[in-house]
């Protein structure tokens, strides 16, 4: 169990136990995650309009908060984290009106990963980059371009087309993260005989605590509400829904563990994000130089985190080597006097 430093996280109850269990025993399996993660295309943070007209509600018992859910109360405080007072008029109602007559609604599993946060909350608000580095290793055909400081089109080869819009934020260094993103598209390939168009809300919240050995770890949890206009696939889309929640979430849970080990390789080899950087098409200057950065800093505040572990380890070590000869001590004149 973590015992160490906590961030306010009322939004994951009752599961940092079993998470962070999960996430050490994740660990041990090495870069096998880094494939899968890359391999099953992993839901995009705010790009998943296909996989958002598939995802609905399923039965899953809503006090294992760890696991996905799409219980009432799941809803009802997922609605009131959304700000919709911070929105603009427009905004506002394009979310309230997905919120409030939303065909779907489903919570993904809550994950926990060892990572950097200030890695984390980068990606999250530059998802573009994530999907610019799956097109550079080659294993996705996805297209994630930022149009504006807020706004990106989505496309991918499969018929879904679509635009992101990032309507509200609030971040810090310790991944202490919320977005409300509202994305709109359409699906249009066969056997359908018109396009299906969707709109969608994600709630995207991270927060971050710190290991009694210093390491840093990232919980992150979305939320989703689709609005499918086309009545009658409702019940299609529910049909096939024990065939794809069960993907949908999966596949979240990969797309941490991959950011996880991306923050791994900037910890050790800044350099080969730097390389890295350099090839990626569409995106922006100022990302990719900040990306550089980032890595650079993950480097550093690692090299911090083994010193400051180290240091401590020495100073344990001490500790328990006085504390065994005066115990060893005493014994001895315990039995001499006796």
């Amino acid at each position: 169990m973590l015992r160490g430093k906590r961030y306010a996280l009322s939004w994951v109850p009752g599961i940092w136990q079993q998470s962070a269990k999960n996430e050490l025993t994740r660990a041990e399996s090495g870069r096998v995650f880094l494939q899968r993660a890359i391999l099953q295309r992993a839901v995009l943070q705010g790009a998943v309009l296909l996989g958002a007209i598939l995802l609905v509600p399923g039965r899953i018992d809503a006090a294992e908060s760890h696991q996905s859910t799409t219980s009432d109360t799941a809803r009802a405080e997922a609605i009131h984290a959304i700000p919709l007072a911070k929105l603009s008029p427009r905004h506002r109602r394009q979310v309230r009106k997905v919120i409030e007559h939303a065909t779907l609604y489903r919570r993904l599993p809550t994950c926990v990963v060892d990572c950097n946060p200030g890695l984390f909350t980068y990606v999250a608000r530059n998802p573009e980059v994530m999907v610019a580095i799956w097109r550079e290793l080659g294993v996705t055909h996805v297209q994630l371009q930022r149009t504006g400081p807020y706004t990106f089109d989505f496309k991918d080869s499969s018929g879904t087309t679509g635009k992101l819009t990032l309507v509200e934020q609030q971040c810090d260094a310790n991944a202490q993260n919320r977005l409300v993103l509202w994305a709109e598209g359409s699906y249009e390939a066969k056997p359908l005989t018109h396009p299906v168009k969707a709109q969608c809300v994600l709630l995207l919240r991270s927060g971050s605590l710190k290991e009694t050995n210093g390491r840093r770890f990232v919980a992150a949890q979305l939320d989703t509400f689709v609005h499918v206009d086309r009545a009658s696939l409702q019940l299609f889309a529910k049909a096939i829904h024990p065939w794809v929640g069960a993907t949908v979430d999966r596949n979240f849970s990969d797309t941490l563990t991959f950011i996880s080990h991306l923050s791994h390789t900037a910890e050790l080899r800044p350099e080969a994000i730097d390389k890295l950087a350099g090839k990626l098409t569409g995106i922006y200057s100022d990302r990719r130089e900040q990306l550089v950065r980032v890595a650079y800093q993950c480097a550093d505040d690692s090299q911090q985190w083994q010193a400051d572990h180290q240091a401590q380890s020495k100073t344990s070590d001490t500790r328990l080597a006085r504390f065994t000869e005066g115990g060893v001590g005493k014994g001895k004149e315990g039995r001499a006097e006796r």
